[in-house]
This record gives structure tokens, sequence and C-alpha cells, in this order.
């Protein structure tokens, strides 16, 4: 069975990079919360910190939700 930390992960893995910070922002977490997550910088983070995270994921299987659009980068 896949940890609530492993799940999270492969969710912010899934919608990519491009999209973190959209997330964060619209959960009201940290701009810097889901690279820390992805990428192992932040060790056991507290349920009350990832569960905005965990409830977008959730909206966004139920179709509640869609991912952000990936934002242009410039030339």
């Amino acid at each position: 069975m896949e940890s609530i930390i492993d799940y999270l992960k492969r969710k912010l893995r899934e919608a990519g990079a491009g999209r973190w910070e959209a997330i964060a922002v619209e959960c009201g977490v940290a701009k810097t919360l889901p690279r820390k997550i992805a990428y192992d910088d932040r060790d056991n983070p507290g349920v009350q910190t990832i569960q905005p995270l965990l409830d977008y994921f959730g909206a966004v299987e139920r179709g509640e939700k869609s991912l952000p659009e990936l934002e242009a980068k410039a030339a």
C-alpha cells in the first residue's frame, strides 16, 4: 500500500514542476512546499502541512478540479 507521502510525491511529479507554484497558491501552502516534498527535502511533514495538497489532488481525481495550465516560458 502506498503511503500518504509517496502518494503526494507521485501526484506532484505527475502534475509536473511547472505547475507546483500554482498548485501551492491554490492550496494556500508555501510555494516551495511541493518542490520540497517531491524531492525529499522536507523530513516528515505533518498532516496539517500536507492536508491542503491531499485535498487538492483528491478533488482533481474526483473531477471537481483541474490541474492549472502550464505557464509558457519566455524564450
